[in-house]
């Protein structure tokens, strides 16, 4: 009986390993890169772990980074924080169906939810796949960062040249992820194929139109809001 218990189990482990290991790889060198630059900065390995455990944004970590070093305040480098984080509020709606049902369980879910993990899930895993899942590349990010900063104060301070664009990085590896997640939906929804589609370009021409409108920092909430709303009537 424990055996036939333990089963699906191990099998969700091991399956959700499987899948996860290459996004977890990929964001291995985009998160030791901002260790790196955290570490340039002064920031000691604790700091730099805690931004990883506590903030756990790939994309906010990076715009925060120089903001503190210019001596921004606390809730200038919360506005730019909670307005690049606010893309996870389409993706914590669409993936709160396959949550674990406890809460603490649901809130450690909810919190370790990243780009790379909603690109890897699939929309039938159960909670024990999820929970896997986000783990790992919550503690690869965190574990890479904290490397990264240690490495920090050992590399030559010419390796990395100031032109070098760090943030492209993680923007090839949360493009291909994002395709490949629009292509595995679409295959499960023939029917809706169009409605999909066309729903997508007009988000993406909506953010456009506020980008020019509102510039490059404060486009964030309402395109998010928009999307969330317009991608959830067309949901499989």
């Amino acid at each position: 009986m424990q055996v036939e218990q333990q089963m699906p189990f191990a099998q969700s482990t091991s399956g959700a390993l499987r899948r996860v290991a290459p996004a977890a790889l990929a964001i291995v060198p985009v998160s030791m890169l901002f260790g790196l630059l955290a570490g340039r900065a002064d920031w000691s390995l604790l700091e730099v772990a805690l931004v990883g455990l506590l903030g756990f944004t790939g994309s906010g970590q990076f715009a925060a980074l120089p903001l503190a070093q210019s001596g921004a305040g606390f809730f200038t480098l919360l506005l730019v924080s909670a307005s690049i984080n606010s893309r996870y509020l389409p993706i914590a709606f669409t993936s709160s169906p396959r949550l674990p049902r406890g809460f603490l369980q649901k809130a450690a879910a909810a919190h370790m939810l990243g780009d790379e993990a909603y690109a890897t899930e699939h929309e039938r895993d159960n909670p024990v796949t999820v929970l896997v899942i986000r783990a790992t590349i919550f503690l690869t990010w965190a574990l890479a960062g904290v490397l990264g900063a240690w490495l920090g104060k050992w590399l030559p301070l010419q390796w990395i040249g100031t032109e070098v664009n760090l943030g492209y990085p993680a923007s090839v590896v949360l493009m291909y992820l994002s395709l490949a997640q629009l292509r595995s939906r679409l295959s499960l929804a023939h029917e809706r194929r169009l409605a999909i589609l066309s729903t997508v370009a007009l988000c993406v021409a909506v953010t456009l139109v506020l980008i020019m409108l509102l510039g490059t920092l404060y486009f964030w909430i309402p395109s998010v809001l928009i999307s969330t709303v317009l991608l959830s009537r067309v949901k499989p």
